[in-house]
């Protein structure tokens, strides 16, 4: 396969998933078509409404992104409404399309594709292993046919994939591994662990940069995760960063103003010489990403000095230190 997305970037097609369009949600996603030559997939066939809805047959290009979540088009409402019934030509696969190989069988479950081509990255398959789900790349689809895909296994790998694990499941384990680090505890208001479609994504803020690193390590392990998306936040690289952008600004520069954040809500301390220079300090600091509040506690003193100290270097602190204790000044 070329030019592979990572796996949060995949698009995952659900079967049963709400669709989603530019201005509201109508439908459910019944099923694909593929076309078997070049396994690229050409259309989703949607159902609106919930009984007595039509089918509708929707181009791939109109899909925005897809996961467990739902199916997000481009289209609006009204557009969906206008697609056209027939589903035309291709491999149509849904959620009774059997998965077989050397005489086992078993059920589709979902499939994903590539972003942009739409090219098929993976499927995932009910009992093709007795007793559980499976993700197969595809190396392992030999051949894709109207209700059957044929699996291959040349390497004589297949049996020894391990389960492809619900989203719940890792979810839970996650939160167990996290819960079992007592120096974390202290920054679990501030961050969200979420597993989707067998990726973890680390959101929020975190009281240090190295302290995000250490969760991600921490996790890592959890069999069946795929991929884990790091977007936590430390309080250090948000410090440097707001003192950088007050640094920057002819406003502020040069002004004795402390940068203290706290998982995200940072206090601004220290003087500045006018009311205006106080609120473009404020507006400045609640501008940066990961930014969750802003409590400006700097005095207004018309004879407000200029500040002259070393600063850290760039990219923050290198060690470990709790929330609050964050600090960084204007040069």
């Amino acid at each position: 396969m070329r030019n592979n997305a990572p796996i949060s970037a995949m698009l995952k097609f659900h079967f049963g998933n709400t669709i989603i369009c530019a201005d509201g949600q109508d439908g459910t996603l019944t099923r694909v078509l593929f076309d078997a030559p070049t396994r690229r997939l050409t259309h989703l066939i949607v159902k609106q409404g919930r009984f007595f809805g039509k089918t509708v047959s929707v181009p791939f290009e109109q899909v925005k992104t897809a996961t467990g979540d739902g199916v997000w088009l481009t289209c609006t409402l009204e557009q969906l409404a206008a697609f056209p019934t027939e589903a035309g030509s291709g491999v149509s696969l849904d959620g009774r399309t059997t998965v077989s190989m050397d005489g086992r069988s078993g059920t589709l479950e979902m499939v994903a594709a590539q972003p942009g081509s739409g090219e098929l990255a993976y499927i995932v398959a009910r009992d093709v292993l007795p007793g559980q789900a499976t993700l197969l790349r595809t190396p392992y689809v030999e051949a894709l046919a109207p209700g059957q895909i044929t699996l291959t296994d040349p390497s004589g790998t297949l049996k020894a994939l391990p389960p492809y694990r619900s989203d719940r499941a890792l979810q839970k384990e996650v939160d167990q591994i996290i819960f079992d680090l007592g120096f974390l505890h202290i920054d679990l208001k501030g961050m969200s662990l979420r597993v989707l479609d067998s990726v973890l994504y680390m959101n929020g803020n975190i009281s240090s940069t190295l302290r995000g690193e250490l969760t991600r390590d921490q996790v890592a392990g959890v069999i069946g995760l795929l991929e884990i998306k790091n977007n936590l936040i430390g309080d250090d690289a948000l410090a440097a960063e707001i003192a950088r952008a007050l640094g920057q600004d002819e406003r502020t520069r040069g002004l004795p103003i402390g940068v203290y954040p706290d998982l995200g809500v940072v206090r601004l301390s220290g003087s500045v010489r006018t009311a205006q220079q106080k609120n473009v300090a404020g507006a400045i600091a609640g501008k940066a990403t990961g930014v969750r509040g802003v409590t400006n506690d700097l005095r207004i003193d018309p004879s407000a000095g200029m500040l002259y100290v070393m600063s850290a270097p760039e990219g923050g602190e290198t060690k470990d230190i709790t929330p609050g204790k964050f600090t960084r000044h204007t040069k």
